[in-house]
């Protein structure tokens, strides 16, 4: 009886410690991001990317870890259309998985999966977002303008590079050529900012958030 009673004891400790550990990962290590899962996208200035020369090949992988709600209820921040997927007025989770190619700076593939579904359980759909690659676009574009190249930023530990991606609903191709922005925060943290008029403002206006579970190395 008196070890069951102590072994509560220390299990609660144990849990108490763990969530204490847990509060100072998100809120110190994460402090020079000017961002959070509830959207609200960290400034990147233009000067301080840098256009990759070392010829980075590696492959990552994680998972879709974020919950979306639009932020302000005014009528300048609703929807474009109604979207039968969304309810404006609703929080959502987002939950799924994510892969990442690059070959030599570039991005070769890009596909995630990940369900959506209202906070209180209702309104579950299912997406899929896959790259798509430009054959031909022209090599004089200036490479910061040019589609999946790989960036780093030198203001933080970051990296990333822009897209095109076609977003699945159910199985069903709902939006074509879609511009995409993916970052790379310190080799923990995946962001895909999506842009709003090409989706219909179905994530509203909101950043995707996942975590980084893997980064592989590619030997050339």
């Amino acid at each position: 009886m008196m070890w069951g009673h102590n072994l509560l004891i220390i299990s609660t400790i144990n849990l108490i410690s763990l969530v204490i550990c847990l509060q100072i990962f998100i809120f110190s290590e994460y402090d020079y991001f000017d961002s959070n899962a509830y959207g609200q996208t960290f400034m990147t200035n233009a000067s301080d990317l840098i256009y990759q020369t070392s010829n980075s090949s590696f492959n990552a992988e994680g998972t879709i870890n974020t919950i979306l709600f639009l932020q302000d209820a005014s009528n300048s921040t609703k929807p474009i259309v109604k979207d039968i997927n969304t309810n404006s007025s609703s929080k959502y989770l987002l939950g799924g998985k994510w892969r990442i190619d690059v070959l030599k700076n570039n991005l070769t593939y890009f596909k995630s999966n990940f369900t959506m579904i209202e906070v209180d359980g209702r309104g579950i759909h299912f997406h899929t977002i896959v790259y798509k690659p430009v054959s031909n676009e022209s090599v004089d574009h200036d490479i910061k303008d040019r589609l999946g190249i790989l960036y780093k930023n030198k203001s933080d530990n970051s990296s990333g590079f822009k897209c095109n991606v076609d977003i699945y609903t159910n199985g069903v191709l709902e939006w074509k050529d879609v511009p995409m922005t993916v970052t790379l925060v310190n080799e923990k943290v995946i962001m895909m900012d999506i842009n709003d008029k090409k989706s219909l403002e179905h994530f509203l206006k909101n950043p995707i958030y996942g975590l980084i579970n893997s980064i592989d190395l590619i030997q050339q």
